[in-house]
């Protein structure tokens, strides 16, 4: 029962976290890869409050979202005045960027020993099994970021939004700022991945540079891709299957030395596959 619960914990984590990408990525056309990065930001930001400075989880939980969304809004703008690779490339580098500064600013991250120890929310403890609680807390939050960002889908500035992605110049020339929408959309999008990071931070206790690498950032977006850009549900079923599909390999009885590099393949093979016969991922609504 904890392994399945622990499954659905990561799962529910990741979800969260795509969302994020995906509406970056899916409903602008902005394919980043630095949403690993936004959230690492997340995950230090609020475990140095909790662990650091004792402050309750809720503060915690703002403070990593403010955090990641003020670092997404000034990568905004000089991504926003990049197009196609350009962007693609400079959001890499950032990536490569917070990696290094999670690693070399010891006196704040502890540096490549990571934060050991940092606390859950509160409420985790009403139960025995901290598990159930803590998977409550998370698909009631990815159930409540579900209902948001339909909302804002379904809102004019939802159309403007999708619009965006459709014809940039023409939607300037309708008389809106396109900048400005694409910049909440970006800042929205890392402020969610950031919250994911905190509780992939709570829920494991301990952190270090090595999880939020590059690494991280090329994962959400094969996750976004494989679910659908600018699908919502494609969003959580692509972060569900990338995290489940690891644990099904260990069943195959795999030494430990190549099940590292056999998970690797396999997204790429995903990621070829679906680039073959599914452009559009599993639900999705444009092709990458």
């Amino acid at each position: 029962m904890d392994y399945l619960l622990h499954i659905a914990i990561l799962s529910s984590i990741y979800s969260l976290a795509v969302l994020g990408q995906n509406y970056a990525s899916g409903y602008t056309g902005l394919i980043s890869i630095n949403h690993g990065a936004f959230m690492g930001i997340g995950a230090y930001a609020g475990a140095i409050l909790l662990k650091w400075y004792g402050v309750p989880f809720p503060v915690a939980f703002l403070a990593a979202g403010a955090a990641t969304g003020l670092a997404a809004w000034l990568l905004s703008f000089p991504l926003l005045k990049l197009k196609g690779d350009s962007f693609v490339l400079v959001s890499f580098g950032f990536s490569f960027i917070a990696f290094n500064l999670f690693l070399n600013w010891r006196g704040l991250t502890n540096g490549a020993l990571g934060l050991k120890a940092i606390p859950g929310p509160e409420l985790v403890n009403l139960l025995d099994n901290t598990k159930i609680i803590f998977l409550a807390i998370l698909l009631a939050l990815i159930l409540i970021t579900l209902w948001g960002l339909h909302k804002i889908l379904q809102s004019s500035y939802g159309v403007v939004i999708r619009a965006t992605r459709e014809n940039q110049k023409v939607t300037q020339i309708a008389g809106h700022c396109t900048d400005s929408y694409r910049r909440s959309v970006f800042v929205l999008s890392g402020v969610i991945t950031g919250i994911a990071g905190l509780f992939l931070a709570s829920y494991i206790s301990t952190i270090d540079p090595t999880l939020f690498n590059y690494h991280l950032s090329v994962l959400l977006l094969i996750m976004a891709i494989l679910g659908g850009l600018a699908s919502l549900k494609g969003s959580i079923a692509g972060a569900t299957l990338l995290i489940v599909l690891p644990e099904l390999l260990r069943f195959l009885g795999l030494p430990n030395s190549i099940l590292a590099e056999s998970q690797q393949i396999s997204y790429g093979l995903i990621l070829i596959l679906l680039m073959y016969y599914r452009p559009v991922g599993l639900f999705g609504t444009y092709k990458i």
